[in-house]
């Protein structure tokens, strides 16, 4: 099957370009407490309307929305984090929603995560 020209430009200008993850999970810390942060790759930001949330695998969730945010309180200035839960292993789904910066319409993503203790 062969496309006219024109529709392959629009398919590539349009489309977000799957590759690698649009977000990683990143283990730190903050003064004295242990946090995880969601670390944006190049040229994408994280909607804060809706923050990340990794589902555990051994139930719950951990939500990550402190940092800073946009005057419009619409996307994250810095990687979104949380603390840290104590005594729960890392392993889930990553749910986050994320846009590029020359865009106003986000994506969502489901990414599997397990950190080590």
């Amino acid at each position: 099957m062969r496309l006219p020209l024109a529709t392959l430009v629009a398919i590539a200008a349009c489309g977000y370009s799957p590759g690698p993850d649009p977000v990683y999970l990143q283990a730190g810390s903050r003064g004295r407490e242990r946090i995880l942060a969601v670390v944006p790759t190049e040229g994408l930001r994280i909607n804060a309307r809706v923050p990340p949330a990794i589902e555990l695998a051994v139930g719950g969730i951990v939500r990550l929305a402190r940092g800073r945010v946009s005057l419009d309180s619409s996307y994250f200035l810095e990687p979104p984090w949380e603390v840290r839960p104590s005594g729960v292993p890392i392993r889930g789904t990553l749910r986050v929603s994320f846009c590029r910066s020359d865009e106003t319409v986000c994506r969502s993503a489901a990414l599997p995560v397990k950190l080590p203790e």
